[in-house]
Formats: structure tokens, sequence, C-alpha cells
């Protein structure tokens, strides 16, 4: 800088070869010598305490930062999500998305099954997780179950319209063969009679996407997708079903519903009551078949190689036994619950009540 200045060159010139400021400049021409570099003693960062716990859960799986985030600062992490986002941003695989058109609806509902597989006692489990989201606020009800019959999808259904306080006037499927078997000659569809019925019970109208076109149900899909990727990564033990599924209740009052939302940027808890919700039907709709089973002596009944109890004074009664295929199980003497129990996820396993003895 010294040698560019004595041969004339102005200050504005030297920043503009060297790319420096002219600030920067000017304080280098009056120093009379060079200042020695001092390197910065390292000094910790707020997440170096966490680093090995989030390459640990990393591994696992869990790539989702907020997720992560919220599992830190119960460990008492104070720093902010964008320290976090940095760190794991090299640490996270590409991750490329498809452009696709959006297909706005009007207040609604739209429903969609996801499958999960996991490993509970060594062995291998596949679990639906039915979804439904409402369309104007974005709310949405979570449940997992064994299956993705239809007695399955119409309870879910009933379980949803209670968590919502009630229905909206149309429902909108993909092409799930529980409820559209096909379409006529002249393209209009031919919804399952069951199904057809139980929407009429409850006084919603069909609606179908376009074929080939599931995008156009695109908030239920992007739901399955925010299930995948924020619930199931903070699932680390569940003893069955009915435990996931409180998991599920627990973490739709908290987080899914109470989260500023991506897309509306509002709180899908905050416009729930602007979605004009109509009552549900007060007679409940008899979508599962019920099995009969005679209660022994000792106050138990046998379902699917596992053991219940029910109240003693009902021995030796034939009893039905409702299989909600979320975990849980019902039993009924007529129209009168008389027990429930957590179902059993293994074999010749026993359940028991004690107040039923």
């Amino acid at each position: 800088m010294k040698d560019m200045r004595e041969k004339g060159m102005s200050i504005t010139q030297i920043a503009d070869e060297l790319g420096r400021d002219r600030k920067t400049v000017r304080k280098w021409l009056q120093a009379d010598e060079l200042v020695s570099y001092v390197r910065r003693k390292p000094t910790a960062g707020k997440l170096d305490a966490y680093k090995g716990y989030i390459r640990h859960r990393m591994a696992e799986g869990c790539l989702n930062a907020s997720v992560i985030l919220d599992e830190i600062r119960e460990k008492g992490y104070t720093g902010s999500s964008t320290i976090l986002r940095v760190f794991m941003q090299p640490l996270r695989p590409a991750v490329q998305s498809k452009a696709t058109e959006r297909f706005e609806t009007q207040p609604g509902e739209q429903v969609d099954w996801g499958h999960f597989r996991v490993d509970h006692d060594g062995r291998m489990k596949r679990f639906y997780a039915f979804v439904m989201v409402l369309g104007y606020s974005r709310a949405m009800y979570l449940e997992f179950t064994e299956d993705e019959r239809l007695d399955t999808l119409m309870g879910c259904h009933t379980r949803a319209f209670g968590y919502f306080g009630g229905i909206t006037r149309n429902c909108l499927y993909d092409n799930m063969k529980t409820v559209v078997i096909g379409q006529d000659e002249g393209g209009e569809t031919i919804w399952n009679e069951q199904f057809a019925r139980f929407a009429k019970h409850y006084g919603f109208t069909l609606r179908r996407c376009k074929p080939y076109r599931p995008r156009t149900k695109g908030k239920v899909e992007n739901g399955v997708g925010y299930v995948r990727k924020n619930f199931w990564p903070r699932v680390r033990t569940f003893t069955g079903l009915q435990d996931l599924n409180e998991q599920a209740r627990h973490w739709l009052d908290t987080v899914a519903n109470k989260r500023l939302h991506g897309t509306t940027f509002q709180v899908p808890h905050e416009l729930w009551k602007e979605e004009r919700l109509i009552p549900t039907n007060d007679i409940a709709f008899a979508y599962a078949e019920r099995r009969q089973r005679k209660v022994t002596s000792d106050c138990y009944v046998s379902y699917e190689a596992n053991r219940y109890t029910v109240p003693f004074s009902y021995v030796g009664s034939i009893v039905e036994v409702q299989d909600e295929k979320n975990g849980t199980l019902r039993f009924y003497c007529g129209e009168q619950l008389i027990a429930e129990h957590p179902k059993s996820m293994g074999r010749h396993q026993i359940v028991s009540n004690k107040k039923h003895f």
C-alpha cells in the first residue's frame, strides 16, 4: 500500500486495486509497522454441549430441526434455531422437492392414509396413519390404526368428527378403494355403497380429486408428510397403538394445531372456529362389526389369542367385542359399554382390570 501511495496512487485507487475498503487502506498507511496477528481464544458456543446429541439423533434418522430444537431446549439449550440449522445443514442429505400447481379449496375436509413400518418387539409391523385436515384452517386430526379397511376408515372419521367438534359440508378423497369403486360410462364416480350411507348419515358430501392428480389433495398430502417429519421422529418408544395414539393426540394439541402454519401464516387452532362446522348426528353409525364371546368363570373374554377381563357380574353371559383397530377394544352387553382395554400387540397375553373381579 505504501509503495502504491509513493508512486502517486490515491487511496481510492489503492482500495479498488486491492479490493479493500478505503478506511482500511487509510488505517494501514498511517501505521508505522504491521500489527502482529494474535489468534482469538475459542469460546464455547451455546450449541457445543448438544452437538453430540444432535449427531446421534440425525444418525437415528431425525432430520427435522424443529423436532431436535424442542428436544435440546428441554435439555437446557437457550440459543436460536438458526444456529442449529446451520450446524445441521452439512450433515443432512440433500432433498429435492418437486414443484407442483397449488389447488385451493373452500372450507372442507381432506382425508388420506400414511404407512409406517416399525420394529416392535423384534417384529416388523406396519401401522397406518389416518390424517384428516380441515381445508381452511389446516387444523389436523391424526390416528394410527392396524389397517385401512372400510370399518376402520369410518371409525376414524367418527372420532375425527368428535375431535373437531363437528363436520364440514364436503370431504375430498383420492381413489382409495374403500371409498371409490370406479366410474360409470358418463365419467360419474361410483362410490362405495356403505361409505356413501355413512356420509349421508352424517350429512356431508363426498368429493373425489382428479384421477392421476393426487396433488389436488395437497393439503392432506402435506399433512401426512408433516406427520412423518415432525411427529414420527419424536416417538422414541411406545407400548402399543393406544399409547402411540395418546402421544399423537398430545402432539396435535401442543404442536401441530398450535404452530404458525407455513402457508396461511395463521395458527390452525385460531382459524378453527371459522370453518363453520355443522353438528354431527346424535345417532352413531354402526361402522364396526361386533364379535360375540362368552365370559368365562374367571371373568375373562378371549379375543385374537389374548384374554381380557369384564366385570364379574357378566360371568357366563354372551358379550360383544368391538375392535376399533386403533389399539382400543370395547366390550358391550347389548348397547351398554361394560369394559374398555388397550389391545395387546402380542399373543397369549392377559389384560386385567382389578375392579372387574
